[in-house]
């Protein structure tokens, strides 16, 4: 499984709105989320392949900068 964070220009509901049915047709509703009140308004995705290019794609489309940040699980070992 694929855990995927991006720092995002979306601010709002609003703008959710223009892309949620893209983002639900390639990831399906479950498997991404935003946190809008933080401010890098951050984009996470759960799935099993990389749809990193498909993902900044939709979102440049609706004119939103998305840049994926680094992750690991490896830093959250206790």
């Amino acid at each position: 499984m694929n855990i995927i964070i991006f720092k995002t220009s979306v601010r709002d509901k609003n703008d959710l709105s223009t892309i949620r049915r893209k983002m639900d047709n390639l990831l399906g509703t479950k498997n991404w989320t935003f946190a809008l009140e933080d401010e890098d308004k951050i984009l996470r995705v759960v799935s099993a392949s990389s749809y990193v290019p498909a993902i900044r794609k939709i979102l440049m489309r609706y004119g939103f900068i998305c840049e994926e940040l680094p992750y690991s699980l490896d830093e959250f070992k206790v």
